[in-house]
């Protein structure tokens, strides 16, 4: 299986430059939040290890937000909070959160009507998000990560174990959002519906390179990765997309070469291990226009296409990794 060249390590320690002044938390201020409510633009927060409780508000600041210590030693636990870290008003392109493990957001900030990003929030921002785990969060939509109209950049990001009831476990990007995904790994996220590791809609797409996105899973389509909209391709480089259930990718994308797209029994409709007439049954009972499981080509309609695909894997399903 492809990996990305760069993995977050245990006792990993964040270096890094910044132009303005350095506040340190709890040296300078007793909380993460208090630290960022003091800073200006262009200052650097530094964060000692520890679980640090409750959720950050970057509140329009362009500055870095870093631990001293990596994710492993550093947490931004948000239960009680709706989501652990907010980026969302108005942020500048080089505002940076770095080294944090970010979990326990359980309800995500309310947008039309729905809870989004219960790990982190992104909305009409670009920020950079380098060395984070992300893990143990919930929402409606992007139990991990929503980004909602914004293009920021993750380097070398974990999300991992996150639930969405509808879309997107791990990411849900959408509203006109163009993130870059690169050397991630994205892992045993869960949704109801579409997009386990990540959702794209609302005319959204992006660039993921060098990323493994493994043993996520969708209650319909798309466990790596769902396109919902009709918008433009999202771009796969050197990226390995393995262990999804029930599939690894809904709806179409740009193959930019190195990917690698471990076998999946598609054909398996009911999951039991056969290619079998209840396959057939199934197919039949979702004829039509439909975007489900049944839909084994992904063409947006249970069709003959679909029952000819059954019929040539007729027998024990030999898919997975």
């Amino acid at each position: 299986m492809k990996m990305p060249s760069k993995l977050i390590l245990a006792g990993l320690t964040v270096v890094s430059t910044a132009s303005g002044a350095d506040l340190m938390v709890p040296g300078d201020a007793p909380s993460i939040q208090e630290a960022v409510n003091m800073a200006v633009d262009g200052d650097r927060v530094l964060v000692a290890p520890g679980v640090w409780n409750g959720w950050v508000n970057f509140r329009g600041r362009t500055i870095t937000l870093e631990s001293t210590d990596g994710p492993e030693a550093t947490t931004i636990d948000a239960t009680g909070f709706p989501t652990a870290v907010v980026i969302a008003t108005g942020e500048g392109p080089s505002t940076t959160l770095r080294g944090f493990t970010l979990t326990g957001g359980n309800g995500g900030i309310d947008i039309e009507g729905v809870s989004c990003g219960g790990g982190l929030f992104i909305k009409q921002t670009s920020p950079i998000i380098d060395q984070c785990i992300i893990t143990g969060n919930a929402a409606f939509i992007g139990g991990g990560v929503s980004v909602f109209e914004g293009s920021p950049v993750f380097t070398t990001v974990l999300v991992s174990g996150n639930t969405a009831e509808l879309d997107g476990g791990g990411f849900r990007i959408h509203h006109f959002s163009y993130p870059s995904i690169m050397d991630c790994v994205i892992t045993q996220n869960e949704c109801g519906v579409f997009g386990g590791g990540i959702a794209y809609g609302n005319d959204s797409n992006g660039l993921i390179e060098n990323c493994d996105i493994s043993a996520n899973s969708a209650g319909i389509r798309g466990g790596g990765i769902a396109k919902t909209c009709d918008c433009s391709n999202s771009s796969l480089t050197d990226t390995s997309l393995c262990l999804n259930i029930p599939d690894h990718i809904l709806g179409t994308w740009n193959d930019q070469g190195g990917n690698e797209l471990c076998p999946v029994c598609s054909s398996d409709v009911t999951a039991d291990g056969m290619v079998s007439v209840d396959d057939i049954l199934a197919i039949v009972s979702a004829w039509g226009g439909c975007v489900c499981v049944e839909d084994i080509n992904g063409d947006s309609v249970v069709s003959t296409d679909d029952l000819l695909i059954v019929l040539a894997d007729w027998g024990t399903c030999d898919g997975g990794d």
